[in-house]
């Protein structure tokens, strides 16, 4: 081995083939040991909690979660994974990003899931940033269009008065593969089935390790179990999480979380185990209030009161309706 005039140790192309090994297969070897330095920033902006009209009186029950909007950016280029639901929201959340990015281009929002208070503020942001596009994957963009054309007039611009945009975004559906890139780095977006929607999926950036989950994983927000309310889907939502655990992710970002929540594996279990615990409590529980007390007892640190009560409602009366 020689030394370079810095006094660094220099294997060159001699040294490598005496050895008998090519250069590429060195540096093969090389990123399989170490991992090369990836160009990508990510950066979380979480939409705080806002007032909704969910014909409950009580305060706590007529609070929307916080929601994760995710900025994964390289020297040039940026893509923004989520949006809030309301105007307001995206106006604040297009304002930040201006702040984090103000030299880089917003290529892509992607959207994780059906769920329209992860992409109704799309409009918002198109405003602000021309030309960037709005994807997702095809069985997602599918769902979306179907809640338009189903129940969405009838429920979400009642529970967010004069708030929403009048235009109803749709994503374009990405290829089959669910890959798209900024500044040459692979994000991948990763089907699975029914999780707290029954049309969603989860953001991989292999060169950050990193998992934005949508509402796959959750942080102290109750999960909504409403729609996941039989057994079978719930078992769903449960191997969407080992999907996740699976890729040993460094950061995993939840879609409804605290702001000042780490954005930590450790998500990971605690949403398995709130999934457990839920199943256990209903195979017991007396009446859906029971249901949704135990539940305030063993979480009492979790937002959206609202969304634990519909769930509890929802599970409770399919468990009777199966006895």
């Amino acid at each position: 081995m020689s030394r370079d005039i810095k006094g660094h140790n220099n294997l060159n192309i001699t040294t490598l083939a005496f050895c008998n090994i090519s250069a590429s297969q060195f540096l093969l070897s090389l990123h399989s040991k170490y991992k090369m330095p990836t160009k990508l920033q990510v950066d979380v902006y979480v939409a705080p909690a806002i007032r909704a009209i969910t014909g409950y009186s009580e305060y706590e029950k007529s609070v929307w979660s916080p929601i994760s909007c995710v900025l994964i950016h390289g020297p040039d280029f940026a893509a923004l994974i989520d949006t809030p639901i309301t105007i307001e929201q995206g106006e604040d959340l297009a304002k930040w990003i201006a702040n984090i990015i103000p030299k880089k281009k917003l290529k892509y929002i992607y959207t994780t899931h059906a769920h329209p208070d992860h992409y109704m503020s799309v409009p918002v942001l198109e405003k602000y940033f021309p030309g960037v596009q709005f994807v997702a994957l095809q069985h997602v963009v599918a769902g979306i269009q179907e809640l338009y054309d189903t129940t969405f007039d009838h429920i979400w611009p009642a529970m967010f008065p004069d708030q929403l945009h009048t235009t109803k975004p749709v994503p374009q559906a990405l290829p089959a593969s669910g890959e798209f890139y900024i500044d040459g780095e692979k994000l991948l977006g990763i089907e699975v089935g029914h999780t707290d929607n029954a049309f969603s999926s989860f953001l991989y950036v292999p060169s950050v390790d990193l998992v934005v989950s949508g509402d796959i994983v959750y942080g102290d927000c109750h999960q909504h179990l409403g729609e996941a309310n039989t057994p079978g889907k719930r078992k769903e939502w449960l191997d969407a999480i080992d999907r996740i655990e699976a890729l040993n992710p460094h950061i995993v970002i939840a879609g409804h979380k605290r702001a000042s929540q780490s954005d930590a594996p450790y998500l990971i279990q605690s949403t398995r185990e709130y999934i457990y615990t839920f199943e256990k409590e209903l195979a017991v529980a007396k009446s859906p209030q029971a249901l949704f007390d135990r539940m305030v007892e063993l979480y009492p640190q979790r937002w959206n009161l609202f969304i634990l009560d519909f769930g509890c409602q929802q599970s409770f009366a399919e468990r009777d309706n199966k006895a």
